[in-house]
């Protein structure tokens, strides 16, 4: 069983690796797009949204930043995930893969990708004189529920894509829904805690996730225990669903491959 496991990582580790490579291979600036596309992700937002929020372009894009790149890495891993396996039909019939193998590859390609996101993004910071404190030391924690809640999504997503394809476009649709209803656009303070978008805000299980980042980087103070508690709460729960699909669905996927 040990030996097992300790194949299926390998597998894992090298065929990230390889889809890594494939990725890049045809493009002029390769690997530079994990710099290149957040930064101007980042800076087309600040620009626009900072006049809707009022607030100066330097300061939006430090609070727009904190729950932008987590939330991105989340949506890569659900999109990812989604058609792990479906587009891995061959390893599976002509392999002893399991079906963990290739959402597990696309998580672990989506979170190299945000690791070296996040080096560039830090460094636009530098250049908006914004400060850094220590409770930026929470970070490597905080992304634990979102890589969670990522992966939980993105193996329910990959079960539900094989069976019906036609499902790509309803979840797509829905992870924008949750991201402009969610406060990383918009501040949740700017509305009134009594009116239907600070009640929207306020039970919004993305304001929990978001919080994780937020906090520690534009408001300089620690995540509270509900936060925390939420977070890891909903994305435990998310994971042991799409867990628990993949092993109960997972005989049939060869019918529909």
């Amino acid at each position: 069983m040990i030996m097992e496991i300790s194949v299926a990582q390998r597998f894992v580790w090298f065929y990230a690796l390889t889809q890594l490579r494939l990725k890049y291979r045809y493009t002029a600036l390769g690997f530079l797009w994990n710099f290149l596309e957040p930064a101007l992700f980042l800076l087309i937002l600040s620009f626009i949204f900072s006049v809707v929020n009022g607030m100066h372009v330097a300061d939006y894009a430090v609070f727009l930043f904190a729950a932008l790149m987590p939330w991105r890495y989340f949506e890569k891993v659900v999109n990812g995930c989604m058609e792990s396996i479906v587009g891995g039909e061959w390893l599976l019939k002509k392999l002893h893969v399991s079906p963990y193998a290739l959402p597990l590859t696309r998580w672990t390609v989506a979170s190299l990708e945000f690791l070296i996101s996040l080096t560039v993004v830090f460094g636009l910071f530098l250049l908006f004189n914004h400060s850094f404190t220590i409770h930026l030391l929470v970070l490597p924690l905080a992304i634990i529920p979102w890589a969670m809640l990522g992966l939980g999504a993105g193996l329910i997503a990959a079960v539900l894509y094989t069976f019906f394809r036609d499902v790509k476009t309803i979840i797509q649709m829905g992870l924008m829904l949750v991201f402009f209803s969610s406060p990383i656009l918009f501040r949740a303070d700017a509305f009134a805690s009594g009116s239907l978008q600070g009640r929207l805000m306020q039970f919004h299980p993305i304001t929990y996730f978001a919080a994780l980042f937020q906090k520690p980087i534009y408001y300089a103070s620690w995540p509270g225990s509900v936060d925390w508690g939420v977070a890891f709460g909903v994305s435990a729960v998310v994971l042991l669903v799409g867990m628990y699909s993949v092993d109960k669905y997972k005989h049939e996927f060869y019918f529909y491959l």
